[in-house]
Parts: structure tokens; sequence; C-alpha cells
């Protein structure tokens, strides 16, 4: 009640402010008009003495009548058209009078500066006159109910150049219903939009349902004799909201997203041998018991013996999947395994060079051979050849790193100037060695650093 008080009292003030503006502007127009109408005939009278000799007495009437007669014209033509006629000869005569007006101001003149002056002031004139009347015509037919009311201001930008068919549309709606408003209007006019699109397809999808069973007019007749919004309210109230809510959380479970088979589980990423192992066989070790608290000493009787917790009763006991563990313990994956082999590869690097660690270690026949060519010394028998090594266990192979590995087979069966092809003496290192695909590509590796030491070892023994 007091809010639309306070909206009654300011509609209140806005229309004791709106009709003292009429009054004012009223009072300016018609002060405006005299002056406008005394210059012009001002130049009317000068021109008729000037140019056609009248006298002053005669040329005063004259001119008045001319400057006022459009006036007078138009007057009676807005009578008319109250009335509810056209007036179309009243109005063409007003404008033809209006211009002989202004030529007569413009040509009376030898001056035509001053003789544009004044045929200004006339037109100025009669157009100010000319809409002073077609304003209150206006006015006069949207109080009777025959013109629309003003209709918002809509935005530009906003409105207009981004949304054109949608607010014509709601300027409509607002000539209709004033009471909407501007932003009324476009909520309007947005509901009619959906209301239309959503009969569009009804009525589609009716006319082929009914065609379907009867021939195409009886289709069309139909369609004119339902009614299309109530069968759209019969249809949102009969929605399945739920349903249509599981088809689509169905779409875009993670299973679906993924590609899986339906059943199929997920795929568990395989995690290092003995991450999962603790805490599975912790369930299967029992807690060692706390050692229990010494006697207290007679010369210390003043502290109070610790109260020990009470035992507490296990209810309930978690079962372990111990397969899951042994799994993980004893079967390590292919990432792990090409992780393994780039980190022994990684350590082999940091290592010192093969020439030094050849230079220290002289167990093979060839080793020594190139270390006698660096140092001199007095020839000695040959000793007798080795036994050909049995080829590497898969125990042993994890032991010892791949690339000493790979460098004892080449010192063994591998020509001693390291000359030949780098994959020939790969596939020769693999048969010995029995190394599968990851090892294989790994020991490419270390066959050409093998073959470079090999060629810098006699290089470095030729010199002084």
């Amino acid at each position: 009640m007091a809010y639309e008080r306070a909206v009654s009292g300011g509609r209140a003030t806005l229309d004791a402010a709106l009709q003292r503006a009429v009054r004012r502007a009223s009072v300016m127009r018609l002060g405006f008009y005299v002056v406008v109408l005394l210059v012009a005939l001002a130049g009317q009278v000068s021109g008729a003495v000037e140019a056609l000799g009248i006298p002053l007495a005669a040329a005063i009437p004259a001119v008045g009548a001319l400057e006022l007669g459009g006036i007078v014209v138009l007057a009676n033509a807005d009578v008319r058209r109250r009335l509810g006629e056209r007036a179309i000869g009243s109005r063409l005569l007003s404008a033809a009078i209006a211009v002989g007006a202004v030529a007569f101001n413009w040509l009376a003149h030898d001056d035509h500066l001053l003789g544009g002056f004044f045929a200004g002031m006339s037109a100025l004139g009669y157009l100010v006159w000319l809409t002073h009347t077609e304003n209150q015509r206006r006015d006069r037919l949207r109080a009777i109910g025959d013109l629309p009311p003003t209709t918002p201001a809509y935005e530009v930008f906003g409105h207009w150049l981004r949304h054109p068919l949608l607010t014509l549309r709601a300027k409509s709606l607002a000539k209709a219903d004033p009471e909407l408003g501007l932003y009324g209007s476009i909520a309007a006019a947005r509901g009619e939009t959906r209301r239309d699109r959503r009969q569009r397809a009804i009525a589609k999808v009716l006319h082929r349902k009914i065609r379907s069973a009867v021939d195409p007019k009886t289709a069309d007749i139909a369609l004119a004799v339902y009614d299309l919004d109530e069968i759209a309210a019969r249809l949102a109230r009969r929605a399945d909201y739920d349903g249509l809510t599981d088809l689509i959380a169905a779409d875009l479970a993670p299973a679906r997203l993924a590609g899986l088979a339906p059943g199929e589980a997920p795929p568990v990423m395989a995690a290092e041998p003995g991450a999962e192992a603790a805490p599975a066989l912790a369930a299967f070790v029992a807690p060692e018991p706390e050692p229990e608290p010494e006697p207290h000493r007679q010369s210390q009787p003043h502290r109070q013996p610790q109260s020990r917790p009470e035992p507490v009763e296990v209810t309930e006991v978690v079962p372990v999947r111990p397969a899951v563990v042994s799994a993980a313990l004893t079967e390590p994956s292919e990432e792990f395994r090409v992780i393994e082999a780039v980190r022994r590869e990684w350590e082999e690097l940091q290592r010192p060079s093969r020439a030094t660690t050849r230079a220290a270690d002289g167990d093979s026949p060839r080793r020594r051979s190139r270390a006698t060519a660096r140092v001199p010394v007095q020839e000695q028998p040959a000793p007798a050849a080795a036994p050909e090594p049995e080829p590497v266990a898969a125990a042993g192979r994890r032991d010892r790193s791949l690339r000493s590995r790979v460098h004892a087979a080449l010192d063994t069966h591998a020509p001693a100037d390291g000359q030949g092809d780098s994959n020939q003496l790969v596939a020769l290192v693999a048969d010995v060695l029995q190394l599968d695909d990851v090892e294989r590509m790994s020991a490419f590796t270390y066959v050409q650093t093998w073959q470079r030491d090999a060629a810098r070892v006699p290089q470095q023994a030729g010199r002084p």
C-alpha cells in the first residue's frame, strides 16, 4: 500500500510538472511565432514597395494576407481532419501559399542575402505552426485511442542492433499493453518466440502423425481445430524429467566416455613393486608387544605406577586380498621394466670411462694384450684359452648391469680391433646374453661405445 501511494504520488507530481511545461511551451511558442511573423511581414512589405511600387498603406494588408493565408488554410484543414476527413486539398493549398510567400520574399529584394533572410523567417514561421498543429492532433488521437501510446526507448546497440526482430516484436507488444514497460515487453517477446517455435514443432509432428492415418486435408483441418497451446501444456505436465536426466547421465558416464564395453572394468595403473606390499602385509603381521615397564625402585616411592591400557576387543576383521599383492611383487609391468632399463643406462653413463676400467682389469686375454701394447714388458707364453662361458641366466642378468655384460661378451666373442657391423655385433650379444627387445635397444648404444673404445686403444698404444 505504501509503495502504491508513493507511485501514485510520484505520477501526480509528474503530471503537474508536465502540465506546467506544456503551458510554458505554449506561451514561448506563441511569442516566437509573433516575432517571426513580424520579421517576415517586414520583408514582404519592403519587397512589395520596392519591386511592385505598391504604396505602403496598400502593401501591408496585401502581404499580410499572403503571409497569413497559409496558416488560415492549415487551421481549416486541421478542423476537417478532426471531423474524420483527410482534407488533402486544404493541406496542399496551405503548402502552396507558404511556398509563394517564401519565394516572394526571396525575389522581391535586389540583395539576395537580405531576401534569403526574410524568406527563411517566413518558412520558419509556417513550419513552427505546422508542427504545433500536428502535435495537438496526435495528442487528441492518442486520448481517444486511435493512436497507440508511446513505446519505451530501446537501446540502439543492446536491442536494435543485436536483436532487431525481437526488439520489433517487443515494441509491438508495448504498443498493445503499455503496462509492460521496457524489460517487460522484451520478456514477453522472448516468451512469444519460444511459444511459436514450440507450436511449429508440435504442429509438424501432429500433422505427420495424422497424415499417416488420413489424407492431408483432414490433417490440416485437425491442426486448425486442436489448440496447440493446450497440447503443449499437457505435454509439459506429462514430461518425465527424471527419465530424461538419467538418459543424459548415462551418456556422460566415465565408462562410456572412456569407450569401455558394458561390464568391462576400467584399467588400473600398475604400481612399483613393493609399493602396496607394505600396507597389505602389515595386516598379517601381528604388532610386537610393548615392553613391560620395570618395577619401580624403592628410592623413588613418590612415583605412581603407570596404568596399562586395557585390551580392545576386535569385533570385525577386514579381509585382505593377498593375490593382488603377490602379483604386484612377482610380476612387474612392462613400463616398470623400461624404467629400470633407462635407470641402469643412466647409472652406466655416470660411471668412469671403459678405458680406465679396462686398464685396471686384466682378467681377459684381450685386456692383457692391450695392456702389453701400452707398457713394454718381457714376452711370456700365452695362457691357455679360457673355456667359452655359458649363457648368463636370467637371475644373473638382473645382478650385473647391462653395459658391463655387453662389454664382457664383446671382449670374449668379438674381434679385438672392434671392426665390424654394429647390427651384427648386437645380434651376437643378444644371442649370447639372451636379451629381450628392451635390452636389445639399449645394447645397441653399448656396442657403439665399445667399438669407439676398441678403436681408441691401438692409437694410444702407438703413441711414444
